[in-house]
């Protein structure tokens, strides 16, 4: 069964933000160099920064929404992501060692939260979910894990 559940309809935004910020350094780099070549390799240096501008601005910020989803089944969770290759993750409830909120300058400003589930493994995160949403999800995951090995 795949996971259903979506992230928040900002974490779109916060996307768009930091592919500004990143091809947007890279344009203003790009573009001090351009100046410095000639004929196609100039050209390029100008436009493909520009068209990666464009790109990844209004195409991946979606594409990746999109194909974000997560579950909490009581057995396990379930983690769907990806932009170009999508990646299916499954946590074992009995595997989860504890569970935790984070959130950054620009998620505080949007009232959004990260849940990053911990294993022996690593961790696993569900990214910009609405702060009440992440709360309630923290909780709900650390209660299940807590009465996972139960009989």
């Amino acid at each position: 069964m795949t996971p259903t559940r979506t992230l928040a309809p900002r974490a779109r935004l916060v996307w768009r933000l930091e592919q500004a910020f990143v091809w947007g350094i890279l344009v203003v780099v790009s573009l001090f160099f351009a100046g410095r070549l000639d004929g196609v390799l100039e050209l390029l240096a100008r436009v493909l920064p520009l068209l990666g501008l464009v790109i990844g601005v209004t195409v991946v910020p979606e594409l990746r929404w999109r194909r974000w989803r997560w579950d909490v089944r009581p057995d396990a969770i379930d983690i769907r992501r990806g932009t170009f290759t999508v990646r299916r993750t499954l946590v074992p409830m009995l595997r989860v060692q504890h569970v935790d909120t984070t959130s950054d300058i620009v998620q505080q400003q949007m009232n959004l939260a990260d849940v990053v589930v911990h294993t022996a493994a690593g961790s696993h995160k569900i990214p910009l979910l609405t702060e009440a949403d992440a709360g309630d999800l923290r909780d709900r995951i650390a209660e299940l894990a807590s009465t996972a090995d139960e009989p």
